[in-house]
């Protein structure tokens, strides 16, 4: 993968968990203690931060620095269009990524359960 390949993908996955967050960019930049136009030049793909401030990013969402710096968001190219249209979907991730990890887990185990139940019925 290529450096702008890199910084193109991180800045995706940085400017979906501000999404998420329901902040805008300078908001969650004060909250860390980031100056404000370095933490744009994040967002905007011009350069990736180091991984201590990656971590930090992390930590701030509750998500693990492979949530950033990974190309999971277009595994499925309808994902974007079919979520974040759904108000009450993007809610409840907004509130699910306020969880801490166990509670995360729990929630994968019950919806995994309903969602293998569902599939039984049909």
């Amino acid at each position: 993968m290529t450096d702008e390949e890199q910084k193109r993908i991180f800045s995706k996955n940085l400017n979906y968990y501000i999404s998420l967050s329901g902040k805008q960019q300078k908001e969650v930049a004060k909250d860390l203690g980031f100056q404000v136009t370095t933490f744009n030049t994040w967002c905007k793909g011009k350069i990736i931060p180091g991984m201590g401030k990656v971590q930090k990013l992390a930590d701030y969402f509750n998500i693990g620095k492979s949530d950033l710096l990974d190309n999971k968001l277009d595994a499925d190219p309808f994902f974007d269009a079919k979520i974040l249209s759904n108000t009450e979907a993007m809610e409840l991730i907004r509130k699910y990524c306020c969880l801490s990890t166990n509670d995360k887990m729990a929630i994968k185990q019950i919806i995994e359960s309903l969602y293998d139940k569902g599939k039984a019925e049909f």
